[in-house]
C-alpha cells in the first residue's frame, strides 16, 4: 500500500510543506520531517536530524525577504514524492528572481524522511 495513497493527498502534503515554507514557519516545517531525516538542499552536503533540518532551512531563508513556491506537478512512487515546482525568491532588497526547482521526497510514516532539492540558486546571489 502506498504510503501517500492518493494523487490528491500527496498533493496536500506537499502544498502543506510548501505553505509552511513560505510562511517562514521553522516549526511547520520540523512538523512534517522525521526525527532522523536527511536534508539535502542544492549542492549543499547533507544534514541528518529533523531540528538540523529545520535549522539550516531557516539559516537560508534568514538572508531573503520573501519566498513562494509554486506547485506544477505532483508524483507519487509508493514512498516517494516527486514535485516540480518554480520556486520565486524576494531578495532583502526587494527584487525577485524565479528559479525551476525538482524536490524528491522519500516518505516514512507520513513523514519526510529523505529530502532532497535538486536546483540552481546561484543566480539568487550573483549581484
Amino acid at each position: 500500500m502506498s504510503v501517500t495513497q492518493t494523487p490528491t493527498a500527496a498533493t496536500e502534503f506537499v502544498s502543506k510543506v510548501y505553505e509552511a515554507i513560505d510562511s517562514m514557519d521553522q516549526q511547520g516545517f520540523a512538523n512534517c520531517l522525521t526525527e532522523n531525516c536527511t536534508f539535502v538542499f542544492a549542492n549543499s552536503d547533507p544534514v541528518i536530524g529533523r531540528a538540523n533540518a529545520a535549522a539550516a532551512s531557516q539559516n537560508f531563508l534568514k538572508q531573503l525577504a520573501g519566498i513562494k513556491h509554486r506547485l506544477l506537478n505532483v508524483w507519487t512512487f509508493e514512498d516517494v514524492i516527486v514535485s516540480q515546482i518554480s520556486v520565486t525568491y524576494t531578495r532583502k532588497d526587494g527584487s525577485t528572481l524565479t528559479i525551476p526547482a525538482v524536490t524528491i521526497w522519500k516518505l516514512q510514516d507520513r513523514l519526510i524522511d529523505e529530502c532532497r532539492i535538486y536546483l540552481d540558486i546561484s543566480p539568487l546571489f550573483e549581484r
